[in-house]
């Protein structure tokens, strides 16, 4: 029997990992290159680069410093990027939000990082995600280049030291060799220098007496060293692969599956097209002071303030969900799978002093007709014991009494009914 997993993803995420790194590291992996990019680049011709990643990508650091990059480097070229970072979100997010976010904007070059927040990920879920990725960006257009990089974070220390790549890194590897993508690994350069003393993992300034520090917080770099490191090795992985002559373009091909439930059918669906009960609110963010913040991200955010309130999902294939927003006045849902309901969902944690976008993903149902119903609890619960599990406290009464649900987007993965 085929096991069901619900998802919960919150933007703020602990730092633990399991570490089953189980090949030997190489900084960087050129397998079939980048041949359109540098078609691109070399001719001088318009590039867009996609940045789909979490927080560490969505920081003002690697991004924006490789994009400057490409800038100096290819100086006849003109480059624009697509910003498609998440803080938080792992590539089984990406893949649903792929569509959105990503690929109607027609990019040249596609970047991946996941490798730190999928940390905690179950191996074949993280195959099941980036494979989807690959194979929806082929479809899309075949002359898109794509590249993984890997981020490294403190628990990845121990395994990078030895040369070792963490087992996300690993589970993308796979995906990589199936598909000739090129993957360059950020962090054996810092657990390099690491280890000669050159630099520390953690510290409250970027540098403590003659030595700099990495980042403040053992995940998130700081712009001025670790995001830097990070450019670097970009830089010469990218020189290693340059041409001697302008190359010849290349179609991207898709084989045979890796995952033969792979994700490759994920999309969105905004939530005004979907089947809702009765007392949902629409809230058009462009014009809502509350949730206008997350304009690029919705058209509008559906609300719901009283227990009973529905989502219908009638679908053909393997998985569904939704793109919330959590916050103080947020609550409890549950689900309903074809028939069967679950335990409550909370979409109040201990971070929620504030608004952010995070999901839900009922994942592992068999490839067939379902129907996945998402049932508003809007009953009072404990919220100062959830926030005390963070040192958090609810300063302002008012603003965690309701308990509603803000919802934006619809997930499948399969085709709607």
């Amino acid at each position: 029997m085929k096991q069901l997993f619900i998802t919960l993803l919150c933007v703020a995420m602990s730092n633990s990992l399991s570490s089953f790194g189980q090949e030997t590291e190489k900084e960087f992996k050129p397998r079939k290159g980048l041949p359109n990019f540098f078609n691109k680049a070399m001719r001088g011709a318009a590039i867009k680069a996609a940045y789909l990643g979490g927080s560490i990508t969505a920081q003002e650091g690697w991004r924006v410093l490789s994009l400057n990059w490409f800038k100096a480097r290819f100086p006849k070229a003109t480059f624009t990027q697509v910003n498609a970072a998440i803080g938080g979100t792992g590539s089984d997010f990406g893949v649903f939000r792929l569509q959105d976010h990503v690929l109607r904007h027609q990019p040249d070059l596609l970047f991946v990082e996941f490798a730190v927040n999928d940390r905690k990920t179950d191996p074949a879920k993280i195959v099941r995600a980036v494979e989807g990725i690959v194979r929806q960006t082929i479809r899309a257009n075949p002359r898109t280049d794509i590249c993984f990089v890997y981020t490294i974070i403190s628990d990845f220390l121990p395994d990078e030291q030895k040369g070792i790549l963490p087992y996300s890194a690993v589970e993308m590897e796979k995906v990589a060799d199936r598909y000739g993508i090129p993957t360059i690994n950020f962090g054996f350069e810092v657990a390099k220098q690491i280890s000669n003393k050159q630099l520390i993992i953690a510290g409250d300034s970027t540098k403590i007496n003659s030595t700099r520090v990495f980042s403040p917080d053992n995940v998130h770099p700081y712009i001025e060293t670790g995001h830097v490191i990070y450019n670097d090795v970009l830089k010469r992985s990218f020189e290693k692969m340059i041409p001697a002559v302008k190359p010849a373009t290349a179609t991207h091909k898709l084989t045979n599956k890796l995952a033969k439930d792979c994700h490759d059918e994920a999309q969105t669906i905004d939530v005004s097209k979907a089947k809702l009960s009765a007392n949902w609110a629409l809230l058009d963010c462009k014009t809502d002071t509350t949730f206008n913040k997350f304009r690029e991200h919705f058209q509008f955010v559906g609300k719901a303030e009283q227990s009973g309130e529905t989502i219908t999902i009638h679908f053909r294939g393997r998985a569904a969900g939704a793109f919330d927003v959590m916050g103080p006045d947020a609550g409890r849902i549950v689900a309903i799978i074809d028939g069967v309901e679950k335990q409550p969902i909370y979409r109040f944690d201990a971070y929620c002093t504030y608004r952010r976008m995070s999901y839900i993903l009922v994942d592992g149902l068999e490839n067939k007709e379902h129907t996945v119903i998402f049932k508003t609890v809007c009953e009072p619960f404990d919220k100062a014991a959830i926030l005390a599990q963070r040192g958090n406290k609810i300063a302002n009464p008012d603003a965690y009494k309701p308990n509603n649900w803000y919802v934006g987007k619809i997930f499948i993965d399969g085709k709607l009914l």
